[in-house]
């Protein structure tokens, strides 16, 4: 086969014989059809992911003084319950170079740039504030909702004020790696080729899916917890229809953590932030407090998502009509 252009575009399919239905099947006019390329990017993904990890693994078994420090750190989330924000930072960080390096491979390969993906130049500290500021009152009203109805209680500060703004600067950037991390690779490069390929709907809802599922590898998390996190997912999509862009979901998405980790201190998914600014407290049943997993498990948060999608259309700002 002959190609030209970019990688993933032949110039003309092959012909003839029982080959040409295995062609139609990965081939159109266009070049390697959008679920193929999908696929691909998945797979490309977990190669780099699985690399990455090995990599890591034989650096730090060949420097022991490397090695020690996030054995120590690893034990003592383990044993007290409390992440502290580097090690999720280089966790996540870890996680978001391979989901862009997986991006940057296949829009390489099809001849587009990385931004392609959603990650158009245009609003992008406007979008990424507009949607953190969102994404904190979001979870704020859950919040209240909980205090409410029973579900929790907020304990204090414990930090003097410039532990707090320390500990919390440095949760910011843990949330956002986990909001860029999160949005590029669910709902970048793969939300985009299968929206391409079967529209709107059919993409959010294999991403709501893939999401939720992914969610279920959490050791706290309850199942309540996989349903707002699919709730979270569609909701991540309908913003990205509307703006048109993965700017604003991803500051939604990194305030929603930072508010639920640091400033409000509660559990998510059977871990707790190790220098958080307040102790939301669960307290009650299961499904109203959420349990060990925080927030996301209590059926509170699947009410205030749902809410939150019927006023979509008034809080998020449409720029983009999309199929």
């Amino acid at each position: 086969m002959r190609i030209r252009g970019c990688l993933l575009r032949p110039i003309e399919p092959p012909v003839g014989g029982a080959s040409r239905g295995l062609v139609r099947l990965f081939f159109d006019a266009h070049g390697v059809r959008a679920r193929p390329r999908a696929v691909l990017y998945v797979i490309v993904f977990g190669m780099l992911l699985f690399g990455l990890s090995i990599l890591v693994h034989a650096v730090l078994a060949a420097v022991p003084a490397w090695q020690r420090p996030l054995q120590v750190a690893f034990a003592r989330a383990h044993a007290s319950g409390e992440m502290p924000a580097w090690l999720t930072s280089f966790q996540e960080a870890l996680a978001l170079l391979c989901a862009l390096a997986a991006s940057a491979i296949m829009t390489t390969l099809e001849g587009r740039p990385l931004r392609a993906i959603g990650l158009q130049p245009g609003h992008r500290a406007r979008d990424l504030t507009s949607g953190f500021a969102v994404g904190f009152a979001l979870l704020s009203v859950l919040v209240g909702a909980l205090l409410l109805f029973g579900g929790a209680r907020l304990l204090g500060p414990t930090l003097p004020p410039p532990s707090a703004v320390r500990s919390g600067l440095a949760w910011l950037v843990a949330a956002l790696l986990i909001g860029f991390f999160e949005e590029i690779a669910f709902r970048g490069y793969l939300f985009a080729t299968l929206r391409e390929a079967h529209g709107f709907w059919t993409a959010a809802l294999a991403v709501t899916i893939a999401f939720g599922a992914a969610h279920g590898l959490n050791v706290g998390e309850n199942p309540t917890g996989l349903i707002t996190a699919a709730l979270a997912s569609l909701l991540f999509c309908l913003a990205i229809r509307r703006t048109g862009t993965l700017w604003w979901v991803i500051g939604m998405h990194a305030a929603w953590d930072w508010a639920e980790s640091y400033f409000y201190g509660s559990a998510d998914s059977g871990m707790r932030s190790f220098g958080r600014l307040l102790t939301l407290q669960p307290q009650g049943g299961l499904y109203l407090s959420g349990g060990r997993d925080g927030p996301e498990g209590s059926f509170l948060c699947v009410v205030v998502l749902l809410m939150f999608i019927a006023a979509l259309p008034l809080l998020v700002p449409g720029r983009a009509r999309q199929r």
